[in-house]
């Protein structure tokens, strides 16, 4: 569906909410006796004005949208509007310099490895030095709740991360681990630097 299309439909429904819960909230205060009828328009009340509240967001565009997400619950792209946030995946030599770059604005997730064919990766590392240490399917870059993770998903060699914060290095095993701007990833000895 159309972003535009599922805005209306959004406020139509919204509408939709608010006028019965009026009328029902109405109908309650006039002929309603008894606790289940206060009951009854506490929360047609309820109703209404939570579908009010997000008719009147809406129509002015979403301007304090909840953290991480944009007007009608769209995703943020990631990275976009942090400082220090992630950008780029950059491939070192031997001597730290760029051999090449992935981009990550925009993505949600990378798969890193080897390309065959049987299976793409997102970011081939198959040419590289220690390009016969490295499985087709080796680690994943998962963007979510504003931060990225790595996850080792190889059945042999491994992934290491040397984290800016401390410079240690750290063995992945078994859960993934946040990674931020600055930090190294080690694929088999081939270094990936997140910027």
């Amino acid at each position: 569906m159309r972003e535009k299309s599922r805005k209306k439909w959004i406020l139509l429904c919204d509408g939709g909410i608010l006028f019965a819960g009026l009328i029902l909230a109405l109908g309650l205060g006039l002929w309603g006796q008894g606790m289940e009828s206060r009951i009854g328009l506490g929360a047609a009340l309820l109703c209404a004005a939570g579908a009010g509240a997000d008719l009147l967001w809406r129509a002015g565009g979403g301007k304090a949208s909840r953290a991480g997400k944009e007007p009608f619950g769209g995703e943020k792209t990631p990275g976009k509007d942090s400082p220090f946030a992630v950008r780029e995946l950059v491939l070192l030599n031997e001597e730290n310099k760029p051999l090449k770059s992935w981009e990550l604005l925009g993505k949600t997730a990378l798969i890193i490895g080897k390309k065959n064919q049987d299976e793409e990766v997102d970011v081939d590392l198959g040419g590289c030095a220690y390009g016969a240490f490295i499985e087709p399917q080796h680690a994943v870059l998962n963007f979510s709740g504003e931060r990225w993770f790595l996850e080792d998903i190889s059945e042999e060699n491994g992934v290491r991360v040397k984290k800016a914060e401390d410079g240690m290095n750290y063995r992945l095993s078994g859960r993934p681990c946040e990674v931020g701007a600055g930090d190294v990833i080690y694929i088999a000895n081939t270094r990936l630097l997140l910027t």
